[in-house]
């Protein structure tokens, strides 16, 4: 008896023909078109927020140690370059070189206000933090809310061992005013006598960061005289 041949046979071959290929390929395109400048604009947004995130986490710590450390002139956060900061605690026991002649029961200590010596070495501090590629320090504030006349560009901000910020402008014994050779000036400091507005209010500190690139996105950490650090969303 014969067999019965149960095998299928094939009408045709499975897949994509050449033409179907090219319009999945030119659907994919253009989706990659729209969603690319997406992709990039949330990448910068990211990298400029976890900049001023890191500064103000920074910022706060720095304050911390003053408190904690309970020394007599507190503790410095100090811009080192328009990409680099650090944190100073300044003990007033020292001696040596960069010796403060003017109170000389109080040293200060800051890296770079001495030449040489063992006055560089009596303050304990922080290593040298990059921020993250592409962002800086930057002087160019938003021009809305503009920041209040009467300020002037500092280094950087100390904390007293009561963890409040230190007006710029005071001469007090134990709230010295900062040296102007601690570093880049960087941190936009407003005297309690100057006029201040609803965002950047009499005696706080700014500090400005951007994109190292053409038409950056910015950030600013605001620190009030309390030492309340206030990161823009």
């Amino acid at each position: 008896m014969r067999q019965s041949d149960t095998r299928v046979r094939r009408t045709g071959s499975a897949g994509f023909t050449l033409t179907e290929l090219l319009v999945v390929i030119g659907i994919i395109g253009i989706m990659a078109a729209f969603s690319l400048p997406q992709i990039g604009r949330f990448v910068r947004n990211y990298r400029i927020r976890g900049a001023t995130q890191q500064v103000a986490t920074e910022i706060n710590a720095a304050r911390n140690r003053a408190i904690t450390k309970n020394v007599n002139l507190g503790v410095v956060f100090v811009t080192r370059s328009a990409t680099t900061y650090q944190w100073v605690v300044e003990d007033g026991t020292g001696s040596g070189v960069g010796r403060n002649t003017t109170r000389p029961t109080l040293d200060s200590t800051l890296l770079g206000n001495a030449a040489t010596g063992a006055g560089r070495a009596v303050e304990q501090t922080s290593p040298v933090y990059p921020l993250p590629p592409t962002v800086q320090f930057s002087t160019t504030c938003p021009t809305a809310p503009t920041l209040p006349t009467g300020g002037v560009w500092k280094p950087g901000m100390r904390f007293d061992r009561l963890g409040s910020w230190c007006d710029p402008t005071s001469t007090s014994s134990t709230c010295p005013a900062l040296p102007t050779t601690a570093g880049a000036n960087l941190v936009y400091s407003i005297p309690t006598s100057a006029t201040g507005n609803a965002d950047y209010p009499a005696g706080s500190a700014v500090i400005c960061l951007e994109e190292a690139r053409t038409n950056p996105q910015r950030r600013t950490v605001t620190v009030l005289g309390g030492g309340r650090v206030l990161a823009q969303p």
